[in-house]
């Protein structure tokens, strides 16, 4: 991508898409209240509502709860990169 490709997407104010993917918790690296952890065959991921959504995507905002705390990986999700492109592709699973 490149940078007169950025205009293409939309800002990144809180559409949340991206908040409705698995988010693997890395030992020692994240640190997340426990309550908003589950575990899936021994690993420790943020736990997810009945759509999908992260437990601690706010639905009225669709900003994050935890932000200052967030897992590494959303830490390291780029908009704008193909994951990101993929998956305003789709259409939401839900209409929230």
């Amino acid at each position: 991508m490149t940078a007169s490709d950025l205009h293409l997407i939309p800002a990144c104010a809180g559409c949340g898409r991206c908040c409705h993917l698995v988010v693997e918790l890395a030992d020692g690296i994240d640190h997340v209240p426990e309550a908003l952890v589950v575990e899936h065959a021994g690993v420790r991921c943020m736990d997810q509502h009945g759509d999908g959504a992260c437990v601690a995507l706010d639905p009225a905002t669709r900003l994050c709860t935890i932000y200052e705390e967030r897992p590494r990986v959303c830490r390291e999700f780029d908009r704008g990169s193909d994951l990101c492109r993929r998956i305003l592709a789709k259409p939401p699973a839900f209409q929230v």
